[in-house]
């Protein structure tokens, strides 16, 4: 057997990992690690329905969430033990399906060849379709309250490594179309391309991040991000340096089997015409390219313009924004509102801005007129403490929340 058998074989192990639950957990900021009740959750409903991306001025729009909506804080930091079990789902194997395929592909028959292509991508296709109903119901779970934020990080820690997972075993069997001949189409270079945009969504610069710090040795290295759920979907965000950077998910914009409103009329151009309508910004010619992945009711749009970039997938059936992901400058976004709070020896300036992203806090010292250092909590949670100037950006849970400063309680609302 030469060298292209064991690198299919690699593949084919891949294709027949378990599916197994991670066993060890990321530390994260949370006054009780065995229960959510802690002061780092918060629920609010919020009565809007809203499907369509709010508006915000001078720069991209983003996609909402609806419903009640769980929010709560997390860090991650250097974690052998995630990095151990991430290691396992790629060593795990089912031999009764390694042995099926202990074969010689390089002295198979073309028409062995697109067989073997095929049954290798029908059961990687079972794991990228298996990816979304789980996430779909440990949000759900979580959400309600009957998964842990504990749990609900090591889920999707591994939807995150299986992706990656699968991602390599994809570019394995294109090695083998390429150069081996095979008759026919077993596989299409579309359905790659929509298998890959598939796993991209899981594959995202805030999981990305969350699994290198995880892996990194240094206890000192840490990575803040906020969790916001609700029964329709789920945002993470973070502020990684100067930039707001967010994924959000909305599970009720998705219908996979739904007919294709798109492919009926004209296509991708009706497609841009919809979703530029939807993201405005930017206003900039070959700023946004548009990808055809109707193969999965799909279509995906990315845009990188003066310092922002974003990602949209739109379904073609529901003809709304399924997935988002999003990078802003922070000093891009508008402040929607200014509110001044007066304490004994303290005033504090909240500067808010649009879809509950992130929250400038600056403490001034009444007294002096100079720039407070004050340590800063939020529903209880230490998030910091304002620098040289008074000031702390931070990420609110949910729209209305509490925040701490000299040991007094003051209730904010970020509506």
């Amino acid at each position: 057997m030469n060298n292209a058998a064991p690198a299919l074989l690699a593949l084919l192990l891949v294709c027949s990992l378990p599916a197994m639950t991670v066993v060890a957990a990321s530390p994260e900021r949370d006054v009780s690690t065995d229960t959510d009740s802690s002061a780092t959750d918060n629920y609010l409903l919020q009565e809007q329905t809203q499907t369509t991306p709010v508006e915000i001025e001078n720069t991209t729009n983003q996609l909402p969430l609806t419903g009640d909506i769980r929010g709560s804080y997390a860090e991650t930091g250097a974690d052998l033990g995630a990095a151990l079990a991430s290691s396992s789902i790629q060593m795990q194997v089912d031999y009764e399906r390694y042995a099926l395929f202990e074969r010689e592909f390089d002295q198979a028959t073309p028409e062995e060849r697109a067989t073997i292509i095929e049954d290798t991508h029908s059961r990687l296709k079972e794991r990228i379709d298996a990816l979304e109903p789980r996430e779909q119901e440990m949000v759900k779970r979580y959400a309600a309250g009957e998964m842990t934020k504990t749990v609900f990080l090591q889920q999707l820690s591994r939807n995150h490594h299986e992706a990656v997972a699968l991602q390599n075993a994809l570019d394995e069997l294109e090695n083998h179309l390429v150069r081996y001949s095979v008759p026919g189409e077993p596989l299409s270079r579309q359905q790659l391309r929509a298998d890959r945009s598939i796993l991209d969504a899981y594959t995202t610069p805030i999981r990305t991040e969350i699994d290198a710090i995880n892996k990194m040795q240094s206890p000192n290295e840490r990575y803040e991000y906020r969790i916001q759920a609700s029964q329709d979907g789920y945002r993470l965000s973070a502020i990684d340096g100067d930039s707001y950077v967010t994924e959000t998910i909305r599970f009720d914009n998705r219908d996979i089997d739904g007919v294709n409103q798109y492919q009926a009329l004209n296509g991708t151009n009706g497609v841009i015409t919809d979703v530029s309508s939807l993201y405005p910004w930017p206003n900039v010619p070959g700023a946004a390219d548009y990808h055809d992945r109707s193969r999965e009711n799909l279509y995906v749009m990315d845009a990188a313009h003066d310092g922002v970039s974003i990602d949209v997938y739109f379904d073609g059936a529901t003809g709304a924004v399924y997935r988002e992901i999003q990078s802003v400058p922070i000093n891009y976004l508008p402040a929607v509102e200014v509110e001044t709070k007066s304490y004994p020896n303290l005033k504090v300036v909240i500067n808010k801005t649009p879809a509950n992203g992130p929250i400038e806090l600056t403490a001034i010292d009444t007294e002096t007129g100079d720039p407070a250092q004050e340590t800063i909590l939020v529903n209880g949670v230490e998030i910091g403490t304002t620098d040289e100037s008074g000031t702390l950006q931070y990420l609110p849970p949910t729209e209305q929340h509490s925040i701490t400063i000299n040991r007094t309680t003051r209730q904010i609302s970020s509506e």
